[in-house]
């Protein structure tokens, strides 16, 4: 599908007091048409029908493509039946589009094929840890937080976690987050991370009060993490 054929669809859906209310969540840098999740994830499931990996290597192609625009690509890399390597070769090459944590967290969510080869996906999440660039860094946390957290690797990567230094404020709520997921599930792996002098101190607290913001901790837990918390 052509870019302008795809804009034309989704202006069908705009609706502009939604573009307004994506501004201020900060969704995106890009354009923003104000087009409701449902919608987007109906079209890429339409391409996904009728299309297929096309609709991929047109985008690629796109000038300035919007906020909107990504996502519906995104979604459609996640529906499509490829095989692990061309499903890697396609993500590399989304990757630049890849600029705020709503794009980041739709990206993540659609790594479901490439998850099934773990030994594809997985060094190159941790790779991902070690970029300059902080959403390349958050896609790797995210996605390390939605396929990676159980044995044999997740002890690998609480201990990769604990070695991301990073002052972006989305970086630091994804690192918070993860550490939150981790501990509901694996509580006395992840309890030693949470000590003072094991995180860079802005992700440690984070990642304590996320875990304190969950109903997974009994209020004997909560209590015990608000006492870590402000631990000298």
């Amino acid at each position: 599908m052509n870019q302008s054929q795809l804009v034309r669809r989704l202006s069908e859906c705009a609706e502009p007091s939604y573009a307004s209310f994506s501004q201020k969540l900060q969704v995106s840098d890009r354009a923003i048409l104000g087009v409701r999740t449902p919608h987007l994830t109906k079209l890429a499931r339409s391409l996904a029908k009728t299309e297929g990996e096309q609709a991929l290597m047109d985008f690629y192609g796109y000038e300035a493509p919007s906020y909107e625009e990504v996502i519906v690509i995104y979604k459609l890399f996640g529906l499509l039946r490829l095989n692990s390597e061309e499903a890697l070769s396609h993500l590399i090459r989304l990757l630049p589009y890849n600029e705020s944590w709503a794009t980041n967290d739709t990206l993540a969510s659609s790594l479901n094929h490439l998850s099934k080869n773990p030994d594809l996906l997985y060094p190159f999440l941790l790779a991902l840890l070690k970029s300059p660039q902080p959403y390349e860094q958050r896609l790797g946390i995210v996605s390390l937080m939605l396929h990676f957290l159980e044995a044999p690797t997740l002890d690998e990567v609480l201990e990769a976690w604990s070695k991301v230094e990073s002052d972006h404020y989305y970086v630091v709520m994804a690192l918070g987050w993860g550490y939150a997921s981790a501990y509901c599930k694996h509580r006395e792996k992840t309890l030693k991370y949470l000590q003072r002098g094991r995180l860079q101190e802005s992700i440690r607290r984070k990642a304590i009060q996320k875990c304190i913001e969950s109903r997974i901790p009994t209020d004997v837990e909560k209590h015990m993490l608000r006492t870590l918390r402000s631990a000298p």
